[in-house]
């Protein structure tokens, strides 16, 4: 695929204004309030290394945006962790600091997302986290309470999903806008038992247009368990989520498979960062200790010092045409394969 053609595919993304990857006046921030979490699923990447962001850190973000919000079209941010409801009062810090910005340059839109495992998301805090302009979440399941708590174990070892559901089911009397993407993973050995789930999500929130599911298989990200993840070969995999699309399809719910998602992959914007809560810049979410995949540091003063060879790679699909290296910059470059 030629540069040209490249771009032709982000142009003609549903939300094309998001996916101008290059474009000075559009930011992508993902800040990791903690890398601490209460959660250990069996298939997790990550080491919980940084139980806090830093309170410098914090202010440095803060200073890093508005030194960028008066020329920003589009500044969007995506909380990530860790479970980042440990650490909601840096979340909500820092979006009060965005709505400040916003109305002090309209012209900038703002768009707060969060990717958790929802065990802390009860009604009062997600009103309180509404107010503050997180409208949009992902909560991931691993079907139902059979399959998902022998996936998505507690720390302590106890299961999660009557917690986790229950809060889901919370959040459909909190009469305001808001979206939630809830992933579901399809693996060898829960795969039968998910139209039980898909049943069960149509019938308690089907006619409900903020809620909406994204269907994937298993993936194995670098963690420790890797080697007995019970995951699909690519074209097995595919052929399982095509069928559950199919059931999703005929009830009439909302949902989307990564085939539909974005061709290009976050890590490969070049206005796209992971704040690490050690004010450490990432490219990626995953493979966060690999050399490959840290590209600079927040200075205490709001500014950035990215070394320009380590950005490169993560970018050099938009020089090559390469659609697969577009869809994930991530192969080749660190020891962890793909997403």
């Amino acid at each position: 695929m030629a540069t040209a053609d490249v771009l032709k595919v982000v142009a003609g993304a549903p939300d094309a204004e998001r996916f101008q990857c290059i474009a000075n006046d559009q930011l992508f921030l993902i800040p990791m309030p903690t890398e601490a979490c209460n959660f250990r699923c069996t298939y997790c990447y990550e080491d919980f290394r940084y139980r806090r962001m830093e309170p410098w850190v914090v202010e440095a973000m803060k200073r890093f945006v508005s030194l960028r919000a008066p020329a920003l079209r589009l500044l969007e941010i995506n909380w990530f962790g860790g479970e980042p409801l440990l650490a909601s009062d840096v979340v909500e810090d820092v979006s009060q600091h965005v709505q400040r910005l916003q109305r002090q340059y309209p012209e900038m839109r703002s768009r707060c997302m969060m990717t958790t495992n929802a065990y802390l998301l009860s009604t009062e805090r997600l009103r309180r986290l509404l107010d503050v302009g997180v409208r949009e979440y992902q909560i991931a399941f691993d079907g139902p309470r059979e399959w998902h708590d022998r996936k998505r174990v507690r720390a302590n070892g106890g299961g999660t999903f009557d917690r986790v559901w229950g809060n889901l089911l919370a959040t459909r009397d909190v009469d305001e806008p808001f979206r939630i993407l809830v992933r579901l993973h399809v693996d060898r050995e829960n795969h039968a038992a998910l139209p039980k789930f898909i049943h069960e999500f149509a019938a308690r929130f089907g006619t409900d247009s903020r809620y909406e599911l994204f269907i994937r298989t298993l993936s194995c990200l670098g963690g420790p368990n890797d080697a007995s993840l019970p995951v699909f070969a690519p074209a097995e995999g595919q052929q399982a989520v095509r069928g559950l699309s199919q059931l999703a399809t005929s009830l009439g719910i909302p949902h989307v498979t990564i085939e539909q998602h974005t061709p290009v992959c976050y890590a490969a914007r070049g206005n796209s960062y992971v704040v690490r809560a050690n004010g450490r810049l990432n490219k990626c979410t995953v493979a966060l200790e690999d050399p490959a995949n840290q590209v600079g540091m927040l200075r205490p003063d709001g500014r950035l010092d990215v070394a320009a060879p380590r950005m490169q790679p993560w970018m050099r699909g938009f020089w090559s045409g390469d659609r697969a290296e577009l869809e994930c910059p991530m192969r080749g470059l660190c020891e962890t394969g793909s997403g």
